[in-house]
């Protein structure tokens, strides 16, 4: 008898082959979300739109676009809005009990709308559905229950001595809702609210499917109280966000919750959920997931449960802790219903086979049957809450680098595929935290930064402060071979310069993305530019750790430099991943390449107010020439990669 965790994102990428699904195939798949819907972005600033009779039209906003003078045939209205990061989500318009979409599709809207004036990109958000595989239709409780092993498995009992969680920490489990009748969560509860019904009122974020609850319990159930069962965080917030009624939901609709949750006041999102194998978030999540980040939210996603070789997203986008599954043998679950994911993305394991929590919609009976790493990742969000009490000045790249450094080492010796950094070690992550001083903290980035740069303090009674530059010389990759990438000559060559580095396990992840402040840090190697202390910025979202001029003082030195702007006159987005647009921007900014003569036409369309002449610039100058697919149909709003960075950073150093 068993009750797999998963639940699988069907999410529509942009550009991606796509089936366009009618609102009633939606409505017979699922009643979670609103099925069928899309999202839009629209550029910053004032842009004009011509109309049927060769009038302008200002656009502004999703209002002024839809009108019906510009967008004829496209029967769509606003059903939301995902005001963090400026998207607006659209609805087919129904009349008289009759959806307006049949004629069009929704992906022929899509495309309708990615060719429109001021819109940056648009994409449908499909379907979703919870993958639950029971082998017992009434799901009843083992007589003799294995009980909660993972606890004491992973060091909890040791944590807990240091702290049982503050108040004043919130963790948010953005799910199928939360039983408020469960007393493990009574007088926690805070900020609930359903993205589905968009209220806050009860009963809209009531669990009628128990997913929810059976996660959240995991993450933040009251222990020592001699009642039910007992959490990783005793004593924290939990804040629950529906996104689901019955299992089926879409990307769109998270993206939702998790912008609700950081406005909330969450410190920890927990993400139960996983893309089906092969499809990655979509521009709308990736957004959503870079504004929880940089609003110093940490942000814990499952692996996936489907024994695939690369992680599913969300997990697997920069900056989101990414949990596997292990059984009570710290082996890697997997089995004939399914198996944890592994891939190069994977941070971190934790105990996921025979977990107990609630049943599902009961307030006090429990069974030990729940598997996968949607209760895995519970597990290491509700540790990272511990972490922020007893310190809550740590960033998330702290936090997820602290739980990497102290992690039992499973599988082969150091990081690998299968394990991550290994098993997450409780007690040691918390003792840690407490005794984390941010003035000797020395950060040295998530597992795709650059060159390691460590300033560490003299023993003279001064306070001057000595550095050192760790290089790599003549690095070997696995993953970089003339056959599986078109840029290994480059990577190879920047790595060898100690401009770059791998994961230290043998690996590149050229295929990654890389974070806005990595790019900062390794565009100023690049250029040799010197960074002292003395180089500041007035991004204040930027974390200035004394001692190391990791962060903030390489990217004040890309900002003096003016080769970043930041993305508002205080905010630089350090989180937030690259995109194609932006790096070809910052490397001509760098090089100071003038404007072409007045006939040269660029290989591509003007796809950005800003970024287009900067990329016409660079397309001139034979910068992009070593760049795969620059023509009419790249996709410079897409994550730039790893080796497409090292690409244009080579022509740099030519």
């Amino acid at each position: 008898m068993r009750r797999t965790a998963c639940v699988v994102i069907a999410a529509m990428l942009l550009g991606a082959l796509v089936v366009a699904v009618t609102p009633g195939e939606a409505a017979a798949q699922g009643s979670g979300a609103g099925a069928g819907r899309i999202a839009v972005k629209l550029a910053p600033g004032i842009r004009l739109a011509e109309n049927a009779d060769g009038s302008l039209t200002v656009v502004r906003d999703w209002d002024s676009l839809a009108s019906a003078a510009v967008l004829p045939g496209l029967s769509l209205r606003a059903s939301g809005r995902i005001e963090g990061i400026g998207v607006s989500v659209l609805e087919p318009v129904q009349i008289g009990g009759s959806w307006q979409a049949d004629r069009i599709g929704l992906d022929a809207m899509v495309r309708a709308l990615q060719l429109m004036p001021g819109v940056l990109w648009a994409e449908v958000a499909v379907p979703l559905q919870m993958c639950l595989v029971p082998d017992d239709p009434w799901y009843a409780p083992h007589p003799g229950s294995v009980g909660q092993w993972g606890m004491t498995r992973v060091g909890l009992p040791e944590a807990w001595d240091i702290t049982t969680g503050d108040p004043d920490v919130t963790v948010a489990v953005i799910d199928t809702g939360l039983n408020r009748d469960i007393s493990d969560f009574a007088g926690r509860i805070v900020h609930p609210y359903s993205v589905i019904e968009r209220s806050a009122a009860w009963p809209a974020w009531q669990d009628d499917e128990g997913h929810g609850s059976a996660v959240a319990g995991v993450a933040v159930a009251r222990g020592n109280d001699g009642a039910g069962i007992a959490g990783t965080a005793w004593n924290v917030g939990v804040m629950p966000v529906k996104i689901s009624v019955d299992g089926y939901s879409d990307s769109v609709t998270l993206a939702q919750g998790v912008e609700y949750a950081v406005d909330s006041g969450a410190d920890v999102i927990n993400i139960s959920f996983a893309t089906s194998p092969g499809l990655g978030a979509g521009a709308t999540l990736r957004e959503a997931i870079a504004y929880a980040l940089d609003h110093g939210v940490v942000v814990v996603a499952a692996a996936g449960n489907d024994g695939a070789s690369s992680i599913s997203y969300p997990a697997a986008l920069p900056g989101v802790i990414a949990v596997g599954a292990t059984d009570s043998a710290d082996a890697r679950w997997s089995d004939s219903e399914g198996g944890s994911n592994t891939g190069s993305a994977l941070d971190l394991v934790a105990p996921g086979v025979e977990i107990l929590s609630y049943y599902p919609r009961s307030a006090n009976t429990y069974t030990d049957d729940y598997i996968g790493t949607s209760l895995s990742s519970p597990l290491v969000a509700g540790v990272a809450a511990l972490m922020l009490s007893v310190n809550p000045a740590l960033t998330p790249q702290e936090v997820a680098e602290i739980l990497g450094q102290v992690a039992e080492d499973l599988g082969s010796a150091g990081w690998d595929r299968d394990y991550g950094s290994g098993l997450v070690d409780a007690g040691a992550a918390v003792a840690k935290a407490a005794g984390v001083n941010p003035a000797t903290t020395t950060t040295t980035g998530t597992p795709m930064s650059t060159t390691t740069t460590v300033i560490t303090p003299t023993t003279s009674t001064t306070s001057t402060t000595s550095s050192t530059t760790t290089t790599s010389i003549g690095p070997r990759f696995s993953d970089v071979s003339e056959g599986s990438t078109p840029y290994w000559h480059e990577i190879e060559y920047l790595a060898s310069l100690g401009i770059v580095t791998g994961s230290g396990t043998g690996l590149f992840h050229p295929e990654d993305g890389l974070t806005r402040q990595q790019f900062a840090k390794v565009i100023v190697l690049t250029l040799g530019l010197s960074v002292s202390e003395a180089d500041t910025s007035p991004f204040t979202d930027v974390a200035h750790v004394p001692g190391d001029f990791y962060p903030y003082h390489f990217v004040a030195a890309a900002y003096n430099a003016g080769i970043t702007r930041g993305t508002t006159p205080t905010n630089f987005s350090p989180y937030r991943v690259l995109s194609r647009a932006q790096l070809i921007t910052m490397v001509t900014r760098a090089t100071q390449l003038p404007e072409p003569p007045a006939g040269f036409k660029a290989p591509f369309p003007n796809f950005s107010a800003t970024h287009f002449p900067y990329a016409r610039r660079a397309a001139y100058a034979g910068l992009l020439d070593r760049v795969v697919g620059i023509g009419p149909s790249y996709a410079f709003a897409a994550p730039a990669t790893r080796g497409e960075v090292c690409a244009l950073l080579y022509v740099l150093l030519q």
